[in-house]
């Protein structure tokens, strides 16, 4: 009876341990999030006219949501195609630049300490502040861009165009260089994730594989890339949060506008909750899609 007594004693202090860890996730969720998003699903049925009174609401249903997906032909080709382009670019490029920086990182080399701090540097000042001020220097002021020089893809693409390559290839190498100062910027996190998993992958699997004449390549694919399959997985869902709530995402750059400059306060909250909701779903396919390759050591 004792016995029974402490280990009830030890849950409850268990779930008490756990509630304080998660106290201030849940109250910022309650205070911070919860009413913005129940205001965002008001506004979304409203149509809002500024009065002599003050702003006045009108329930019109599902009005917002259909003039924009149905009625409004340069909502696709100006926003939704540039964002999805971006993030099919973006994700899988930052991914692999991760990995990459992570093997080398993961290597023993003298200064190897500041190396790892400078790419983790843009994580401790990734203000929305920080980067335009950075994104300044060198930046082409005359047009309307987020290209800066250092990156610039004119040479590439006038490389590429002369070499003879099809203007599609021409085009995806052009974009991958103009986000590169980007992709560098918001991969300081998936390279701390990757750099945890290389290092707890034991070194006498990589042993016993040389032992049996196994190739730099083949203990890549055989041994590091199953090991880290479980941190890729974590490192892909990631990424691809980091990009959908990304402030250079055209799309919040257009549910911002649409009532900033427009004033249409009922089809930013429609298209705020449709994009959250497409991104959603986006991130659980993609991740029912991986899971399915990922070794995890315990399994039977």
């Amino acid at each position: 009876m004792a016995g029974r007594r402490k280990a009830n004693k030890m849950r409850r202090r268990e779930a008490l341990t756990g509630y304080a860890f998660i106290s201030i996730w849940l109250i910022g969720f309650i205070f911070l999030f919860l009413r913005p998003l129940g205001m965002a699903f008001y506004y979304a049925f409203q149509k809002m006219s500024i009065t002599a009174d003050g702003m006045v609401f009108e329930y019109i249903g599902f009005e917002n949501f259909i003039y924009k997906f149905r009625d409004d032909i340069y909502f696709f080709s100006s926003t939704v195609w540039p964002g999805l382009s971006k993030f099919v670019i973006e994700v899988p490029i930052c991914v692999i630049f991760s990995l990459f920086i992570a093997i080398v990182l993961n290597q023993k080399f003298r200064g190897r300490t500041f190396a790892r701090a400078l790419f983790f540097l843009p994580v401790i000042i990734t203000s929305g502040i920080a980067i335009q001020v950075l994104r300044s220097y060198g930046m082409d002021t005359s047009m309307e861009t987020e290209n800066t020089y250092l990156f610039s893809s004119n040479g590439v693409a006038q490389i590429l165009s002369s070499a003879g390559l099809p203007q599609g290839i021409v085009d995806v190498f052009t974009e991958i260089s103009d986000r590169l100062f980007d992709i560098v910027w918001m991969s300081g996190i998936q390279i701390i994730l990757y750099l945890s998993g290389l290092q707890g992958i034991p070194a006498a699997e990589y042993e016993a594989a040389q032992i049996e004449g196994a190739t730099a390549w083949e203990c890549f694919w055989k041994i590091t890339w199953v090991r880290i399959s479980p941190i890729t997985l974590v490192v892909v869902v990631y990424s691809l949060i980091d990009s959908f709530t990304n402030v250079s995402n055209v799309m919040i750059k257009f549910v911002y506008e649409e009532y900033s400059q427009r004033g249409n306060l009922g089809g930013s909250s429609a298209l705020g909750l449709s994009y959250c909701l497409v991104a959603f779903l986006i991130i659980i396919l993609i991740y029912a899609l991986t899971s399915r390759h990922v070794f995890y050591a315990n399994e039977n």
